[in-house]
């Protein structure tokens, strides 16, 4: 079957390498769509689109273009669901999950723990957000980054004002979070796939980092879930509708476990690195096994 990545990045992008080599190993194929390059129309009563440099038909779609993705990668994603390609993740845990404050409000509203959060739209309400999380240090994020970016550990206010100056959007907004020292908590990172968990790791942040993330250089170890951890990874997962997920959990002294972030588009290089799992092959083995071929033409 032909598997459409949706994704800005190419080949040498690990993740997508990694599809790839697996892919062929299993029969299929992995073309890689950039949404950039992609024609969304309505013609003759038809839902249409054209991709630049693509001939093959598609049969199913993995979105891939992480939290990032804006308005225009929705639009190609409901196009799809339109023309009846399937995809995985499908739209709706997409538009969750792009957002980490609507991410956390689907978590909470399910019964699940979250760090206390607070979303602001201008620097004036960042003192109030900042007393009502127990004060200084804070964590300051943007609702769409990735990987550790567009995330700073804020000591005072001189800290997030500087922070403001380049993230702070008023259409957007930014999330004060309440800190936890990194000396005194677990990172973990489980990867859910078609409601199971395949493998989970801890994650340890690197001296003078506060930031965990494999992609900020943090050291990633074999992890083994308890029976309660890996419910928690499995019920958040299925709250915001995700078959392919990366849950990162914090555990943390005097506290129950948090779910800080469902990711639609998990990077697995360090899963595969500490456990020794083939991440990809799992992903490409279920993509081709649960909804196999479905190919639909489309119009050149």
């Amino acid at each position: 079957m032909n598997i459409g990545i949706l994704t800005v990045n190419d080949f040498s992008f690990h993740p997508n390498g990694r599809l790839r080599e697996a892919a062929n190993e299993l029969g299929h194929k992995i073309i890689l769509i950039n949404p950039y390059d992609m024609i969304a129309g309505i013609e003759n009563k038809n839902f249409e689109y054209y991709i630049d440099k693509i001939a093959d038909n598609l049969d199913i779609i993995m979105p891939r273009q992480g939290s990032p993705m804006g308005d225009y990668g929705l639009v190609l994603l409901r196009q799809f669901n339109k023309l009846n390609i399937p995809l995985v993740n499908d739209l709706n845990s997409v538009t969750i999950t792009r957002n980490q404050y609507i991410t956390l409000q689907v978590l909470m509203s399910s019964g699940i723990a979250v760090p206390d959060t607070y979303f602001i739209t201008k620097k004036e309400l960042f003192m109030e957000a900042v007393n009502r999380v127990d004060g200084f240090p804070v964590i300051v994020k943007q609702v769409d980054g990735m990987g550790g970016t567009g995330v700073i550990k804020a000591n005072d206010e001189k800290d997030a004002l500087m922070f403001f100056e380049q993230h702070l959007k008023e259409r957007k907004g930014v999330l004060v979070q309440q800190f936890f020292t990194p000396e005194k908590r677990l990172d973990i990172r489980a990867f859910v796939l078609g409601g199971r968990v395949i493998g989970a790791m801890q994650l340890e942040p690197q001296k003078e980092n506060f930031r965990a993330n494999i992609h900020q250089k943090g050291d990633a170890q074999k992890f083994e879930l308890s029976r309660e951890l890996e419910e928690l990874a499995l019920k958040a997962a299925n709250a915001c509708g995700l078959a392919i997920a990366g849950i990162d959990i914090i555990i943390a002294a005097d506290c129950p476990p948090v779910v800080i972030e469902a990711n639609y588009s998990p990077g697995f290089r360090g899963l595969e690195a500490a456990t020794g799992i083939d991440v990809a092959s799992q992903i490409i083995d279920y993509v081709a096994s649960i909804h196999g071929p479905l190919t639909i033409e489309r119009r050149e």
